[in-house]
């Protein structure tokens, strides 16, 4: 991993937190961060990792992976793809990271102390309202993912999964994140990678689903209620 990598000129426009607050607010937070390279594979944040600054992530995409000593059990919290944001939470009280956080791919990002991104949304407080708006998009992604967690059923879990891609790929076809192994599926939902195949499978035996060009699952016709 190397620092001080040339900042991105599009870095404001791809963040509006970083974007609502004034010009020389944001020269001067920019200018108390670092910059950094990941490449891929490489861990940035580790679990159990003190939480001290926010990270930007400005180009590349990273994993959040709990439980990754299990192997083929660990647990996938999902991807993230640039423009997204790290450690806001810890702006309200000390955390440590639930998660390995890696790059999936060559990764750029900054990273900002916690006490000088706060300092900065004092000097400008509707730029709280952005970072609310972010927390509140992370809260209802947790608690959409707990509920399909909740759910007993395995194929009820792929299916909802599977679902939630076809209907990303509908409103944004490039989006990151829809090209998923059958193995990232597994980690997702919180089943066996052989149970997942088996499963995965029967439906395209079924004709139910297919991969497209470019790797996505795409839902051919409804899916089953049951497997």
């Amino acid at each position: 991993m190397t620092t001080d990598i040339g900042l991105p000129p599009f870095l404001p426009f791809l963040f509006p937190l970083l974007s609502a607050l004034p010009d020389e607010v944001r020269a001067a937070l920019i200018q108390s961060g670092s910059q950094h390279l990941a490449l891929k594979g490489d861990i940035i944040w580790d679990e159990g990792f003190p939480i001290e600054t926010v990270l930007f992530l400005s180009d590349g995409a990273l994993s959040a992976m709990s439980n990754t000593e299990m192997g083929k059990r660990s647990f996938l919290y999902g991807l993230m793809p640039a423009g997204s944001i790290a450690g806001l939470h810890a702006l309200f009280e000390e955390s440590e990271t639930q998660f390995c956080l890696s790059a999936l791919q060559d990764s750029h990002y900054l990273l900002v102390p916690l006490d000088r991104l706060s300092a900065a949304l004092d000097q400008h407080p509707p730029a709280w309202k952005i970072c609310a708006k972010e927390l509140a998009v992370g809260t209802k992604f947790l608690l959409n993912f707990v509920n399909l967690l909740a759910n007993t059923n395995g194929y009820k879990k792929l299916r909802t999964l599977l679902l939630w891609l076809d209907r990303r790929a509908a409103m944004s076809p490039n989006q990151f994140g829809l090209k998923l192994s059958q193995q990232d599926i597994a980690a997702r939902i919180g089943l066996s990678r052989e149970m997942v195949n088996r499963m995965l499978a029967g439906l395209k035996e079924g004709g139910y689903i297919s991969l497209d060009e470019r790797g996505h699952f795409r839902i051919i016709k409804p899916l089953p209620a049951h497997f």
